[in-house]
């Protein structure tokens, strides 16, 4: 998948998959439903990529593999899915399951996205309006480089360390960086919760995936652990697999690690010894989702009032000392009057 993740792109990856689930389940064969789908995908960008995996497929490979052929395409979650699909029969099921993951992902990114949209505006009127010195000499004297100059330098500067966080931020690229950066962001109140939050709803949501398409638990482990974004699950995923190869069950393994809360390694037990792992794990995807939006919207509340907090606080500043340096003038003048001067 493409570096630059949207909620477009994700949507368009889940309509692909439930093109070809529905196409299966109307009969066709998978070969008939992926030449429909390339005469019109859901974005122009993968009808290349569907050419060369149907040209694989009439060489004889399976769809799994076909899609491993196109490294960069998909994610290894999607194409392990697939091929746990071909294997259970159930590639139609698989595909529909893929449909669902990316429309959730979808949504969720939307909704932060969208409840971050009026801070991002607030920090940028922010930017425009400070320091407020600017503005009468920019109306009164013409002086737009004099305005613009350190705007256009602010831009730059946040411009800059946005893409520096992104880029380090993106599966594959300075894991080292990335966790320091996780790191860093688990101590900032809401945010860092909520990034766990979102984090384990990726994780619940991917494992139910790989567990019901009938991938080995220890390979759906790792897949789902990737598939969470969060170097700390994945690196506490890797020490519960080792538990979990030396006999002990998921469960077991991933409470010795101290890195998943409490309430998630309890819910995920009950579901194992209950043998309703699939509805623990929904139980889950569902409630980490909802306090993960909910810990972002919360933070898109109290974002603008720190704003409008700040702004108060530099309107006062400039007020008070602009009314000091006058008086403080004035003063000046009429002591120097006094003394004949």
């Amino acid at each position: 998948m493409r570096a630059l993740t949207t909620p477009r792109t994700l949507d368009r990856f889940g309509e692909l998959y439930h093109q070809i689930g529905g196409m299966l389940t109307s009969g066709l064969t998978l070969v008939q439903g992926l030449e429909l789908i390339r005469n019109s995908p859901p974005s122009p960008a993968f009808r290349q990529s569907l050419d060369r995996v149907l040209d694989d497929l009439k060489q004889g490979f399976t769809f799994s593999e076909a899609l491993a052929r196109r490294r960069g395409w998909l994610p290894e979650f999607d194409i392990a899915l697939m091929a746990a699909g071909e294997k259970s029969g159930r590639l139609d099921a698989c595909c529909q399951r893929l449909a669902e993951y990316y429309r959730e992902r979808a949504k969720l990114m939307r909704n932060v996205l969208t409840d971050l949209a009026y801070p991002a505006f607030l920090v940028l009127l922010l930017l425009l309006i400070f320091p407020p010195s600017a503005l009468p000499r920019l109306v009164w004297h013409g002086d737009v480089a004099g305005y613009l100059a350190p705007k256009l330098k602010a831009l730059a500067l946040i411009g800059a360390v946005s893409g520096g966080i992104f880029l380090l931020n993106q599966s594959g690229r300075a894991l080292t960086w990335r966790s320091l950066w996780e790191r860093l962001l688990h101590h900032v109140p809401l945010l860092g919760r909520a990034r766990r939050s979102m984090a384990l709803a990726r994780l619940t949501m991917a494992l139910e995936a790989l567990l019901n398409a009938g991938v080995n638990v220890l390979k759906a482990w790792e897949l789902a652990a990737a598939a969470s974004g969060s170097p700390a699950v994945g690196r506490a995923t890797e020490k519960a697999l080792h538990g979990m190869a030396a006999g002990e069950t998921p469960g077991e393994a991933i409470g010795r690690t101290g890195v998943f809360p409490g309430k998630f390694v309890s819910v995920y037990r009950s579901g194992e010894v209950g043998g309703r792992l699939d509805q623990s794990l929904n139980y889950l995807c569902r409630d980490y989702t909802d306090e993960a939006s909910r810990l972002y919207r919360q933070m898109a509340e109290w974002t603008p009032r720190l704003i409008g907090l700040l702004i108060a606080v530099l309107i006062g500043y400039f007020v008070i000392t602009f009314w000091l340096g006058y008086f403080g003038g004035m003063l000046d003048a009429l002591d120097g009057a006094t003394r004949g001067e």
